[in-house]
């Protein structure tokens, strides 16, 4: 009995070490969400779905902002549409996440229509949201490393084959860079057609929810104690953005109300003469995104000086 418990301890242990040197070197390969749990609490973030996941790259805002004084580095705290939408949930994973020391952070909160909404059989009065039970709402340890927490509970986000491609990769500040791209026009227009199908196939589904909307305006005034907040609206195809317009005409009118409201500015690039490119109408390539980045700093600085 006592060999059979040693070598079930054995093998325990060699299991144990094999799990950790897998997520301390290859997290980012394996799970697209893992990272972001294993650093430090964060003194600057961005937030939101997918767009920003892909979109907004940190590495260019930290050089960009760099000896300027404010609170660096910048943590992209994105997840996607099926997670990252405003709200309790939402909002209580990003003030755990946050570093209450930061005073002069840089918050950029991507907003979109569908993330402000909530869908027919989820009562968000009476507490239902959609998101509940996945990360990061699942996850108390939020700055762990390794996070065997966040393994447990979400080992079916994992793909382990990752760890041997070069595909998709979570890097450690949170940025998600998308290797699978390509250059043929027919499998680009592909994809748009299909996350066009996508968006379209349950609109009716959703509707602006007021809990959202009074989240959002919440996050905005928590993180304005600790710097600077800027909301933001990233720039899509032309389809994709007359879609958005013509399901929640009301969109553009309530991030302008919680922007001036707050004093906060609101920069909606899809009203912007400058292009980016898509590979599938809604998400900027790695490479667009680095000049998207750059520009997005821009405008935030701008604001910042006419504040000053």
């Amino acid at each position: 009995m006592r060999l059979l418990v040693l070598k079930l301890g054995l093998f325990i242990m060699v299991c144990l070490a094999i799990l950790t040197f897998v997520l301390v070197n290859y997290g980012g390969k394996v799970d697209f969400f893992y990272e972001k749990f294993t650093s430090p609490k964060a003194k600057s973030m961005i937030i939101g779905d997918s767009r920003s996941l892909q979109g907004i790259q940190p590495r260019v805002i930290n050089d960009y902002f760099e000896k300027q004084g404010y609170d660096l580095p910048v943590l992209n705290y994105s997840f996607t549409i099926a997670q990252a939408i405003i709200g309790p949930l939402y909002n209580n994973s990003i003030f755990k996440k946050l570093d209450e020391t930061s005073d002069n952070g840089i918050f950029i909160i991507s907003i979109t229509p569908e993330m402000i909404t909530s869908r027919k059989g989820y009562d968000n009065i009476r507490g239902e949201f959609r998101e509940a039970g996945q990360p990061p709402h699942n996850i108390n340890f939020v700055a762990m490393n390794p996070n065997y927490e966040y393994f447990v509970k979400n080992l079916s986000f994992f793909h382990f084959k990752g760890m041997f491609g070069n595909g998709a990769m979570l890097h450690k500040d949170g940025w998600l860079e998308e290797n699978n791209l390509t250059d043929d026009e027919k499998i680009l227009e592909e994809w748009k057609k299909n996350q066009l199908n996508v968006f379209l196939r349950d609109r009716d589904d959703f509707i602006i929810s007021d809990i959202r909307v009074k989240s959002l305006n919440i996050l905005v005034q928590k993180l304005k104690k600790r710097g600077h907040v800027s909301l933001v609206r990233m720039p899509i195809s032309k389809e994709f953005f007359e879609y958005e317009e013509e399901y929640y005409p009301e969109f553009n009118q309530i991030i302008n109300s919680i922007a001036e409201s707050n004093h906060i500015p609101y920069f909606d690039f899809n009203k912007k003469s400058v292009a980016y490119k898509t590979y599938d109408g809604h998400h900027i390539d790695k490479y667009s995104g680095k000049v998207f980045t750059k520009n997005l700093c821009d405008s935030i600085h701008k604001s910042l000086v006419v504040k000053k």
